[in-house]
């Protein structure tokens, strides 16, 4: 029988030893470059996700100021035709109530220009004046409280759109990282 011990100095033995070492580090690092490059793919895909969800998020605020915007520009509008309403009951007045108007012409020629009845007339003519410029008050007042509303229904609606494009993003992300932790 021949000898049973292992020479560890041997030239065949430690050019074996020295192969694994280098087949065993190419393995590691072809893993570790397969790990690098999925972990970038997966991470690149994860940032796109993430500016997709900025710009839509940058979009949604866009739609939403421009909705807010225009609501403002009809208060504005609404008010400016309360304005013209209310200049306009006050013209009508002034030009009943004067001492030149058709009606005292008529009331002269009936003999009633200061009479009683005259200055009954007046009050009524200030009267519907009043009303007038009240109800077209409430009108506004009524406009502006829908307005005020729509305003609150769009920054609401905003606030909802903008939770489901943080949903969104939050449940890709996820399938992303288990998708790149599976691979």
């Amino acid at each position: 029988m021949g000898n049973n011990t292992i020479n560890y100095e041997d030239e065949r033995l430690t050019a074996v030893e020295a192969e694994k070492q280098q087949t065993l580090t190419e393995t590691e690092n072809a893993y570790q470059d397969a790990i690098d490059g999925t972990t970038e793919f997966y991470q690149e895909q994860k940032n796109a996700l993430n500016d997709w969800a900025d710009k839509q998020t940058e979009l949604q605020n866009e739609q939403t100021n421009l909705a807010l915007e225009q609501i403002n520009q009809q208060k504005q509008e609404a008010k400016a035709d309360y304005e013209k309403e209310q200049k306009a009951a006050y013209a009508d007045y002034i030009k009943q109530s004067s001492d030149y108007s058709v009606g005292a012409e008529q009331r002269a020629a009936m003999g009633l220009s200061r009479s009683g009845y005259a200055e009954s007339s007046q009050v009524a003519l200030f009267t519907a004046y009043q009303n007038r410029v009240a109800v077209a008050r409430e009108a506004l007042q009524k406009t502006f409280q829908n307005y005020d509303n729509q305003m609150a229904e769009a920054k609401l609606q905003n606030n909802v759109a903008l939770a489901q494009i943080a949903h969104d993003n939050l449940m890709t992300q996820i399938e992303l990282d288990l998708q790149g932790f599976q691979y």
